[in-house]
């Protein structure tokens, strides 16, 4: 082969093996480090207490002191959105860590061991599926009390079906491969077999399920805290904010704008990811 040749299949190796990083991208990585920075030293970045009141001076303006107003009880909004963001990152690791520990080995047996077992476990999240989750998690919730732990637990049960339908539909796929057959037949035991060989494999489309689904936390997290079931007043929350707001809607009809904001970018910065993750693994299997 000639060595014009060979450049050029390395060019094109390259292309695939590095996607462009789109300012878009750019842009998301910067906004959600820049938020997640601002959250764990919020003591050091926040300009006023989050829970300081002052009755004299509520639904004020933006101003030199408070640059982005102050709600009904005189607090500062833009204190309340910084310590608000802890709890809402917070939150949703709670729930995507909850989801991957029960979806992981229910998608590995589901799929490891696909006729008895596995069919009666994809039928229990066939049932899970067949009710809405944002109501699925406010049963589980009034059930079990509202407080930020479980309302993000009931979240993360409410998705791990998801994760464990995707992650046995790969590791059914992959199970009869030959590198998994030799590991079957060389005597190593199903957990070993289960954990190096099948789930390195198959976690790739859960990898990208866990963006999306890290998206609509933030989403279901607000509306829990607006419904008032999540955190509860006076500690900080983005949704709860929103509803105390949405309180004084007709009064003062610009409280809604900092939370809602705030909520709508942080999705659309997460899903960007999303994409940016979802075209690595495609190049990936390319």
């Amino acid at each position: 082969m000639s060595q014009l040749a060979l450049t050029t299949a390395g060019e094109t190796r390259s292309k695939w093996a590095r996607p462009r990083l789109h300012p878009g991208l750019w842009l998301s990585y910067c906004f959600l480090g820049t938020l997640i920075a601002a959250s764990v030293l919020a003591s050091f970045v926040a300009p006023h207490s989050p829970t300081d009141q002052n009755l004299t001076n509520t639904f004020a303006g933006p101003s030199a002191q408070h640059l982005l107003g102050t709600d009904g009880f005189g607090r500062d909004v833009l204190s309340r959105l910084i310590w608000g963001g802890r709890s809402a990152f917070f939150g949703v690791a709670i729930a995507v860590a909850v989801s991957l520990l029960l979806g992981i080995p229910w998608g590995l047996i589901a799929g490891y061991w696909p006729r008895w077992i596995g069919a009666s476990l994809l039928r229990v999240a066939d049932a899970l599926l067949a009710f809405p989750g944002l109501v699925l998690a406010v049963a589980i919730t009034g059930v079990l009390g509202p407080s930020l732990i479980t309302s993000m637990s009931a979240l993360g049960v409410v998705y791990a079906p998801t994760i464990a339908r995707i992650l046995a539909a790969g590791v059914s796929e992959t199970r009869n491969r030959d590198f998994v057959l030799s590991a079957r037949l060389s005597g190593c035991p199903p957990h070993v077999v289960l954990v190096r060989h099948l789930l390195p494999h198959a976690i790739g489309p859960v990898v990208v399920q866990v963006t999306v689904l890290t998206g609509l936390t933030f989403l279901a997290q607000a509306a829990l805290s607006f419904l008032g079931l999540g955190i509860q007043p006076p500690t900080p929350s983005w949704g709860g904010d929103l509803s105390d707001a949405y309180l004084h809607i007709l009064s003062a009809p610009q409280q809604i704008l900092p939370s809602g904001i705030l909520i709508s970018l942080v999705v659309l910065a997460v899903y960007r990811v999303g994409d940016a993750v979802r075209d690595r693994m495609y190049v990936r299997g390319r």
